[in-house]
């Protein structure tokens, strides 16, 4: 089985272009006969030094807004927070492009240039008519092939080599001394400097996180570097070797620490080095084998990763209905044809494939941060919704199939940044609203800011996101069962845990425990980004006192908190604080406490669940978020087997909200395959799939919101993970698996293979299907 997104025309915009990445750089290619352009990315350019927003009037006010949602004066307590709780800045910082290299190619008898912006040779027709490009994935590698007017042929391969930690592009032609180039690097008006130095060209900014770019070429021909321009003449095999340094973050900072921190400048005098190290390396052993040596070392660390898992829909192995290598080998375009008319689940396994595949490239060692919401892949200095972490829904959907696809190693940058988010969100939980432990709202950055992102109502108030990527991190043990990773990352459950026993508040209005006491609240809160109406007035308000989406998430953390002590404590360790201290004995009599005082899930008039803690109506029918149903996924406090009347419930919600033309965002109909899947509706799963692929995805494969965004692509992989394989743990740790528990009924999935699908429990899962039922199940412990 291979795995290739094959074109044979080239990109028409940057969202078409071609993901590169090792983890810390990123590349879009825009595989461009002649006139190839490559948009970089380096995981730590965002466009500023650390903020403290944090809004110090919000405790004195609190009590205050909290009163007026409790009397209906909700109108009051929007203006009061919007007054006092919002940040002191209403802007995070923002994840930057690093710039573009520019390369021209031509061929020696058309050499000058037209006037043209920008200024490039003009493309010939004999070029664009015998193109091709691919975006190979076993590899992790993109291909762009052409031929001139006199039929000589020309190929360039490029990839981003985490062995190296740098990308590397080889162009060479079928005849000798064919090749002419001009490049150079540009980014605007956003630099401080473009230069030509030692046989490379640089960018150097410092406007926001300073960083600069470097890249040069070695050839068999003639390469200057002189100006700003890298040209080269009379050529026939070439390496470019590109590479960006940045300030590097070390811990928690201030702004005028910031400040001082940079005026050394190290990374530029570390991208020198290493740039003229590899010119030094290709030039001692030829562009041929040192290209060689590179693409292998690059291959073989890719592959660590990417041979781990498969999968396979429409056949069981027998065949090669998965896409065999071949001369009819179908492109994307024709893949989408045939998906569209005859639901051809060719494109459903390529997707996948590239959805894993997006994972490695953007997700793994050397990074260090996790994805944003376009990943690693964004050529905006001003991106939308700033490129950041938007943590109320969209960061978690990066990494749900991470652990499933075995691809445990590319959450931790998650877990990486979530300890950043702990040194500001402690100092935020403490000013802002006098609590122990940390906070973070729906928004953060590089940094780990954890104040509210800005003055928006209907998102910026709410403080569970810590809560939420907390969960993670059972999730992410329930899958390895590496009891030093549980250890080392369990405080920040427990911390999370402790803010809210200080911020949850009783609401009579909300009802009474078991015990006869009130149940504990969130307020103020909002269910994320939705509306609601209030019936006395007829107009819109968003904040309210608790809501279905908050008693849910604090029912996962808190269950996952109790499930992390107990297995940590089972094995005779300490469960610690991050300096080391054992944490009391009398938080787990707290952490009870607030756990059997959250409210259950409750229903509407109509049989569907409540959004809020009372019944509403909904401003917007179809909204995007379907956050009431967080406990049948993510969550796990609704499911078929454990709680039939609420699945039905769930099941209700769902087609209510999709009747409304709900899931019409990438991401949100990514959502809506894992609601299905959770309820083994496998049709109903395989029809959201096809409305994510011909509605929301693009020419070459990436998630469409619009505009891109990459959250919907790994949404979607879990959820196809997860119409195939399910799995839970039960409270003595014993593993439970369901095979196919949500298999569609069309013949195109009645049969296939998956090796190497990890499920909870330490598990390495194998299996082929026929006729919808699977036979060669193999388990074993990874």
């Amino acid at each position: 089985m291979r795995s290739r997104l094959l074109f044979n025309k080239p990109p028409a915009t940057w969202e078409h272009y071609l993901p590169l990445g090792n983890g810390r750089l990123g590349a879009m290619l825009a595989a461009q006969p002649c006139n190839e352009v490559i948009q970089l990315n380096e995981e730590g350019i965002w466009s500023g030094g650390p903020q403290d927003r944090t809004n110090e009037n919000a405790h004195e006010r609190l009590e205050e807004i909290r009163l007026l949602i409790n009397q209906g004066k909700v109108f009051e307590a929007q203006e009061m927070a919007f007054r006092h709780l919002s940040g002191r800045g209403f802007n995070e910082r923002v994840y930057q492009t690093a710039g573009e290299l520019h390369i021209d190619f031509f061929c020696p008898d058309n050499e000058g240039i037209e006037f043209s912006f920008p200024p490039q040779h003009i493309t010939p027709k004999e070029c664009l008519d015998s193109y091709s490009s691919c975006l190979n994935l076993d590899d992790a590698y993109a291909c762009v092939k052409y031929r001139d007017r006199d039929g000589t042929g020309y190929e360039r391969t490029v990839f981003a080599s985490a062995a190296d930690d740098m990308i590397f592009m080889r162009v060479k032609s079928s005849e000798k001394e064919k090749i002419s180039f001009r490049a150079y690097l540009d980014r605007g008006i956003h630099s401080d400097c473009l230069w030509a130095e030692g046989g490379c060209v640089f960018l150097e900014d410092a406007h926001g996180i300073p960083f600069c770019v470097g890249a040069g070429a070695v050839s068999d021909g003639q390469i200057k570097a002189e100006g700003f321009t890298l040209c080269g003449q009379n050529c026939s095999d070439i390496i470019f070797f590109i590479d960006v340094r940045a300030w590097q973050y070390s811990g928690k900072i201030t702004a005028d620490e910031f400040k001082e921190s940079i005026l050394c400048g190290g990374w530029k005098a570390l991208l020198k080095e290493r740039l003229s190290n590899m010119n030094s390396f290709i030039k001692k052993e030829g562009v041929q084998k040192a290209f060689d040596i590179l693409f292998e070392r690059h291959k073989e660390e890719y592959r660590s990763y990417w041979d781990r898992m498969e999968l396979c829909i429409g056949d069981d192995g027998s065949g090669t209905d998965c896409g065999a290598a071949g001369q009819d080998e179908p492109s994307v375009k024709e893949l989408f044809d045939s998906f569209r008319e005859k639901g051809d689940v060719r494109l459903v396994n390529l997707y996948a494939a590239f959805s894993r595949y997006l994972m490695i490239a953007g997700s793994r060692k050397p990074g260090k941060l996790p994805l944003t919401l376009q990943g690693l892949w964004n050529c905006y200095v001003e991106p939308p919704w700033g490129s950041k972490y938007t943590v109320n829904i969209n960061t978690q959907m990066n990494y749900w199939p991470s652990c499933m696809a075995a691809l445990d190693e590319c959450e931790i940058p998650l877990f990486n940044l979530l300890e950043r988010v702990y040194e500001q969100g402690k100092d935020v939980a403490r000013r802002m609203y006098r609590c122990r432990g940390y906070v973070l709202h729906h928004n953060t950055d590089f940094w780990g800011d954890a104040a509210p992102q800005d003055a928006w109502l209907a998102g910026s108030y709410w403080v569970l996101g810590a809560a939420w990527l907390a969960c993670h991190i059972w999730t992410h043990y329930e899958y390895g069962q590496d009891v030093s990773f549980l250890e080392r990352y369990y405080y920040l459950i427990h911390e999370a845990c402790l803010f809210f026993v200080d911020f949850l508040v009783p609401s009579e209005r909300a009802g009474l425990a078991e015990d006869g006491k009130p149940f504990l609240v969130v307020s103020p809160s909002v269910s994320p980004e939705n509306s609601y109406r209030l019936a006395d007035y007829g107009r819109t308000a968003t904040i309210c006192e608790g809501c279905q989406m908050d008693n849910m998430i604090l029912t996962h953390l808190f269950t996952c908190q109790r499930k992390a002590s107990d297995r940590i404590k089972a094995l005779g360790r300490k469960c610690l604080c991050r300096d080391g201290v054992e944490y009391p004995e009398r938080d787990a009599d707290d952490f009870a406490y607030v756990l059997s005082h959250l409210k259950a899930p409750e229903l509407n008039s109509d049989g569907s669940l409540m959004e809020w803690n009372s019944e509403y109506e909904e401003v917007e029918k179809g909204h995007r978020h379907i956050s009431h149903l967080y406990g049948l996924f993510p969550g796990e406090s609704i499911s078929p087997d454990g709680t039939p009347a609420l699945a039905q419930a769930a099941e209700k919600t769902l087609l209510k909200r999709l009747s409304f033309g709900g899931g019409h965002t990438g991401w949100s109909q990514a959502w809506v395959i894992n609601f299905w899947a959770s309820l083994y509706k496998g049709d109903l799963a395989a029809d959201a799939v096809r409305k994510i692929l011909l509605d929301s995805t693009l020419p070459n494969l990436l998630d469409n919101h619009p505009p891109f965004q990459i959250d919907g692509n790994f949404g979607a992989l879990a959820g196809i993970l997860r119409m195939l394989v399910q799995s839970s743990m039960d409270d003595d740790g014993k593993p439970h698996v369901r095979i196919l528990p949500a298999l569609p009924h069309a013949p195109e999935w009645q049969s296939g293979f998956v090796r190497g699908i990890r499920v909870k429990g330490g598990l390495s899962l194998s299996f082929s299907w026929k006729d919808g039922r699977s036979y060669n199940v193999k388990m074993e412990k990874i």
